[in-house]
């Protein structure tokens, strides 16, 4: 695949596989990684969101179950099922550093992930792309730091390069590869969080982003099709006021949980889309606006001291966006399109163990997970109706326990004003396709190395409709993903 790359940029990319490929030759390898036992809570993993948990090595850093749904107090030993697992560093200690931090109050994570693919056939043409993304996240514990109980502060950044498979090659709308955005450096977190009242209260305040918080399941965060990864891409095409890693916005966050399997929370985010270019690499301090809103409310079943192992996630959510939006029903005509302020939407996610198999605290087992979002006004909405769904286990044999293979469905129906007004601007002569819907199919499977520290995963992905039409074939990729959390 690399090959399809330029010569210029196949140097590039040569020297970031061979310097990845030395780090990892310098290390014994371990042929099975050791089962997962009941973890140390006193040894947690940084993640975006400001919390402390074990999560899957990714860009985005996905919050782990605690984070998402509250109230698990007794920590992650006395859940029967967990899917976001923790993992080693890849190099260890960092020759004490990581040690002299942590004591200090700073808890450092660096990440390496990198998405190759090819367009083999079908789409607008053949060829191949490599992105990559390198992710430092700092959480400061402010009662180590300054004496103040319950204070954390999160400081993150990445540094993203590569070009885009389905823009170059595809043609689709639900982007190939997941780490393909923002391709310069930028801060993302510069967030405080303070929990209150036995940690029923957790409030946040900075430089954050919605999708850290809200629309989360942690069955998505490892796929490479960003129509699932992070989060149900669908908001972002209705919502611009939405943001997601590596973007940001000033914002502030309140979460309540009045039960352990129960929590509620809402956010407020500066929407000015334009803070996110690159030429301000994450610091645009503009608080012009418009608003972006948001809530949602999340219910777990199981997962708590002496229920069963069949551990399941369930959340409904409401936002609104008061970014001005063009009418698709004016647009087409002879006269300029009319603009208008406003739109909302709902959504709806789950994710599910139907059949866990392995010893206690081994994590094998069998999930499924869903998405439904819609944003019913047609008129302005680009996509009213989303949906994802799949299917995850971990550990299908004893020699791999951690090893990780899923298959998952994207489905977007395009607006059907939006769908008229394109008929409209190509019967004016203008090289308009009309979008009627968009599906993409992923089976992939990631070996995870090393105590989890390092993975190498294969991914096959299958593109129905790119674009939304039917004038372009339908597209059949292969590519991988490789992490590494150092």
């Amino acid at each position: 695949m690399l090959s399809l790359l330029p010569p210029k940029a196949m140097q590039i990319k040569s020297l970031r596989i061979s310097l990845l490929l030395i780090l990892w030759l310098g290390i014994p390898a371990r042929s099975q990684d050791t089962p997962a036992q009941p973890p140390n809570p006193g040894v947690p993993s940084v993640t975006n969101s400001g919390t402390t948990t074990g999560n899957n090595l990714h860009p985005k850093q996905a919050p782990g179950p605690g984070a998402e749904t509250g109230g698990e107090e007794g920590g992650i030993n006395q859940r029967p099922f967990v899917f976001v697992l923790p993992r080693d560093h890849f190099l260890g200690d960092w020759w004490g550093l990581r040690t002299e931090l942590e004591n200090a109050g700073i808890t450092p994570t660096l990440t390496y992930v990198s998405d190759i693919g090819a367009n083999v056939t079908g789409g607008k043409n053949q060829g191949g792309s490599y992105d990559d993304n390198i992710g430092l996240n700092l959480l400061m514990d402010m009662d180590k730091i300054a004496n103040i109980e319950g204070g954390t502060f999160l400081l993150s950044m990445s540094q993203r390069d590569g070009n885009s498979l389905s823009q170059r090659h595809v043609g689709n709308v639900f982007t190939i590869q997941q780490v393909y955005g923002g391709e310069t450096f930028k801060i993302i977190d510069a967030a405080w969080q303070q929990k209150l009242l036995d940690d029923r209260v957790e409030l946040r305040i900075g430089r954050i982003a919605a999708g850290d918080d809200f629309l989360v399941s942690k069955y998505d965060y490892w796929f490479m099709q960003n129509g699932f990864d992070g989060n149900p891409v669908g908001i972002f095409l209705n919502a611009p006021g939405m943001t997601a890693y590596p973007n940001s916005a000033w914002g502030a966050l309140v979460k309540f949980i009045p039960t352990k399997r129960t929590y509620i929370m809402a956010g407020i985010y500066d929407g000015d889309t334009s803070i996110r270019s690159n030429e301000y690499h994450g610091l645009g301090l503009s608080m012009h606006g418009p608003i972006f809103a948001i809530g949602e409310m999340g219910y777990r079943c199981n997962g708590l001291p002496g229920d069963s192992d069949y551990l399941g996630d369930y959340k409904i959510g409401y936002w609104y966006d008061d970014s001005l939006y063009s009418e698709y029903g004016t647009e087409g005509y002879a006269y300029g399109a009319a603009d208008r302020r406003g739109n909302f939407g709902i959504y709806g996610l789950f994710d599910q163990v139907v059949l866990p198999w392995g010893p206690q605290y081994s994590s094998r087992g069998l999930g499924v997970f869903g998405s439904v979002l819609v944003s019913p006004d047609q008129s302005v909405s680009q996509m009213p109706y989303f949906f994802t769904a799949g299917m995850t286990g971990r550990g299908f044999t004893d020699a791999r326990p951690t090893d990780i293979a899923g298959f998952g469905v994207v489905y977007g129906q395009f607006s059907d004003e939006l769908h008229a007004a394109e008929v409209r601007e190509d019967a004016l002569g203008q090289p308009i396709t009309a979008q009627g819907h968009e599906a993409v199919l992923e089976l992939t499977y990631r070996f995870n190395m090393d105590n989890r520290s390092l993975f190498f995963q294969p991914d096959l992905q299958y593109v129905i409709r790119p674009g939304g039409s039917s004038r372009v074939h339908d597209a059949f990729v292969i590519g991988c993903q490789i992490g590494v959390n150092f």
